[in-house]
């Protein structure tokens, strides 16, 4: 005799496949949580973890295992779509090239590479003199002291690479977007080590899963 709730599941997917946009936020959770989870009910799970992270894109940044019954294999389940969006708009970006000029473009490639982590990642993306992407690199992960070891790490890659620009860039987890003294420090110090170089700091880029903060297009920089 099967259970109540395989019924249940078929009926969602039958309503998914006719009008995918009448299911609730909870019933599209339960759906991805049903490919993982066999043999129960998911529905539970999967309005707790919608209710605890607060909404349908901070899932990605939730620790999936808060809810009782989901764990390790929810977190890869969840880190994989995260993956799998990051990789979508830049898939080609080892057979075509891929230019990076304006803020919302750099926000684009590193909303879910960074913006939906819990620890903060301060990453660098180097460019040529047309602004296309010669590389991406994370250069920390916590905290650090970024004033004392960043310049010189991130120098160092650029003249490597031949980068005639850098857009460095890190996630707030907390959600604020607001610049703090240590950024804004950070930023200055950034601009006059490259500028010695001759490379130019694009610019510097604040993110979190709720949107982004350019220096350059608020004219910090």
């Amino acid at each position: 005799m099967k259970e109540h709730f395989h019924g249940h599941r078929e009926r969602l997917k039958t309503r998914f496949k006719k009008e995918p946009e009448s299911l609730y936020y909870y019933e599209v959770v339960e759906l991805l949580l049903g490919y993982m989870i066999r043999g129960r009910d998911v529905k539970p799970q999967a309005k707790e973890l919608l209710e605890k992270a607060g909404s349908i894109s901070a899932i990605l940044a939730f620790d999936q295992s808060k809810v009782k019954g989901l764990g390790q294999e929810a977190q890869v389940f969840f880190a994989a779509i995260k993956e799998f969006f990051s990789r979508i708009s830049y898939e080609d970006i080892d057979r075509e090239a891929v230019v990076i000029d304006k803020p919302e473009k750099a926000a684009g490639f590193l909303k879910f590479k960074i913006g939906y982590d819990h620890k903060e990642h301060f990453v660098a993306l180097f460019l040529d003199v047309n602004k296309n992407l010669l590389s991406y690199k994370t250069l920390f992960k916590g905290t650090i002291d970024r004033l004392a070891v960043y310049p010189r790490e991130i120098a160092e890659e650029a003249i490597n690479l031949k980068a005639a620009h850098v857009i460095v860039a890190h996630n707030h987890p907390s959600g604020n977007l607001h610049p703090s003294e240590e950024d804004i420090n950070l930023t200055d110090k950034l601009i006059k080590a490259l500028a010695a170089l001759d490379i130019n700091l694009a610019d510097h880029i604040i993110i979190s899963r709720q949107g982004f903060f350019s220096f350059k297009r608020e004219q910090v920089i």
